[in-house]
């Protein structure tokens, strides 16, 4: 038998024997057989002297390893036997309380808008993130000329498809296997290729509305948002409607609410007295021929704005780059 091969025999006896301990006695037993001066790795290493120059180097290094092992395995399995390693515990101390998780402030924002909008009979459809351009654009009536197709405002696929760049594009997704009268709300994640500050993201979210019917206009959308915009803002605020553009609505319109950060002017409403909060505007009668409802028969409206924006404002938040950052500090405001 080689030095190697005794060497094993004695580790694999040794931890055959430590394995088998259960009190003191055989521990002191596994010691004496071992780990004394008489004991069978101390004789082993003692025998190395007339051993070769290659040996002495390999195989002692290696009993010298075992020694180190065995007797810290002995001194915990000391202390395992004489108590020392149990944990003790105090019944007198009161238990402590588990961390609660807790929603995201845009989930929380996302939800109540969920939930205010089916009060009032609408339906959440959800819709793609990875979308196809007729939807994106063609058929919400944005042109091939239109800077919306450019590569700085979109992230295009290798495929030819692309990060939707507003929920927008369910719009023509919806009404394509719907018949009017429907009331729809389209919450979801979009995406933009521009550069990130405190008031912009690459990625955020929004919510898209839209109500076709037989007879319907503005002023049943100003009703709308008039009971629901309080609400969500958690203030009491005057709504106003002012002309705008949107390529998929005509005639368009920009709803704003009255500042609540201050009185006469500000930084966050930019001295005017008023916050944009969302776009909307009548179907395009270009959109519902796209998708094959008859603009002479039917008309709707369609609305839309930033479920970011709204949370910024309601719990007066200055970067949105906080909704991304996963900063605790930031989440346990909520």
């Amino acid at each position: 038998m080689s030095l190697s091969e005794e060497l094993y025999q004695i580790e694999n006896d040794a931890r055959r024997v430590l394995n088998g301990v259960s009190n003191k006695e055989t521990l002191e037993e596994f010691r004496l057989e071992f780990l004394s001066r008489q004991g069978a790795l101390s004789l082993f290493l003692r025998g190395l002297k007339d051993a070769s120059l290659e040996d002495k180097r390999t195989v002692g290094k290696r009993a010298n390893d075992l020694r180190a092992n065995l007797e810290n395995d002995f001194a915990t399995k000391e202390r395992e036997l004489s108590g020392k390693n149990k944990k003790k515990i105090d019944v007198t101390i009161p238990g402590s309380r588990p961390a609660q998780g807790h929603l995201h402030p845009l989930t929380i924002v996302r939800r109540d808008i969920e939930d205010l909008f089916m009060s009032m009979g609408f339906e959440i459809a959800d819709t793609p993130e990875v979308e196809e351009p007729k939807y994106n654009f063609d058929m919400v009536n944005i042109p091939l000329d239109h800077p919306a197709r450019d590569l700085m405002d979109t992230f295009w696929l290798n495929d030819g498809r692309l990060l939707r760049t507003h929920t927008s594009a369910g719009q023509a997704r919806v009404m394509t296997n719907r018949k009017p009268p429907f009331r729809i709300l389209i919450p979801g994640r979009v995406f933009r290729h521009e550069a990130t500050d405190a008031s912009h993201e690459t990625t955020f979210y929004q919510y898209e509305g839209l109500f076709v019917d037989d007879k319907v206009s503005l002023v049943e959308f100003k009703g709308i948002i008039s009971e629901i915009l309080p609400k969500l803002l958690k203030k009491d605020v005057k709504i106003r409607m002012r002309p705008s553009y949107f390529p998929f609505v005509e005639p368009g319109v920009e709803i704003d609410v009255s500042c609540f950060f201050c009185k006469t002017g500000c930084s966050v409403c930019k001295q005017s007295g008023w916050l944009e909060v969302m776009g909307a505007g009548m179907v395009h009668p270009n959109v519902l021929r796209n998708v094959n409802i008859d603009p002479k028969k039917y008309r709707g409206f369609a609305f839309g704005g930033s479920i970011d924006r709204l949370a910024m404002l309601r719990f007066g938040i200055k970067d949105i780059r906080l909704f991304w950052s996963g900063e605790p500090h930031f989440l346990k405001q909520f």
